[in-house]
């Protein structure tokens, strides 16, 4: 009887470490596999699935270099397609053209950068055609998403990255979002 208490013990330990191995393994292999399809999809200018059942496909690379950051967008902005990366919301203009470009995410993971972001640093959005857009970041805001919407017909090119606020809420969820904005800087030719 002691030794299968034992290896009941042994048993149930070696799964919750198998587990808590899984999740982090998963998390590293996911972001491989969005990065090939990014790759695959600047040499072709066509989308790639990362794995055949994805709902989601990279679409544009966002970075900030004052962080350090540097994230592949993905396709939609559902809680899914989230789980692995900034999302794109579905009604949003593409860079490059008048309207507002909108990105979403987890505010303690991919978008904790934003919590540093300051007035007048720059974001870039690299697309599927290897293109850089260069915005300027022009305001910084908390917002109550049951009282404010964002515009998506706007007649400048403007980027705008949203996430739930405040940073270190340990609840999910909440009304109060974080709203970066932040305008196409024009263009410089040499």
């Amino acid at each position: 009887m002691r030794k299968l208490i034992l290896f009941s013990i042994l048993f149930l330990g070696l799964a919750e470490f198998g587990y808590g191995a899984w999740i982090p393994a998963k998390a590293w292999l996911s972001q491989v596999l969005l990065a090939h399809a990014w790759e695959q999809s600047l040499e072709n200018g066509q989308p790639h699935k990362p794995w055949p059942w994805a709902d989601t496909w990279p679409v544009m690379k966002l970075a900030h270099s004052q962080s350090d950051t540097q994230l592949l967008v993905l396709h939609g902005d559902s809680g899914q397609a989230m789980a692995f990366g900034p999302g794109l919301t579905n009604a949003s203009i593409m860079p490059g053209k008048p309207g507002n470009t909108i990105i979403s995410a987890h505010r303690d993971t991919h978008f904790s950068f934003l919590e540093t972001v300051k007035l007048g640093e720059t974001l870039s959005i690299e697309n599927h055609a290897g293109i850089k857009h260069q915005y300027s970041i022009t305001a910084l805001q908390i917002a109550d998403s049951r009282a404010s919407q964002i515009q998506i017909n706007t007649d400048d090119d403007r980027l705008t990255l949203v996430t739930c606020y405040p940073f270190n809420q340990l609840t999910p969820g909440g009304d109060l979002r974080y709203v970066v904005t932040a305008q196409k800087q024009p263009e410089t030719h040499i």
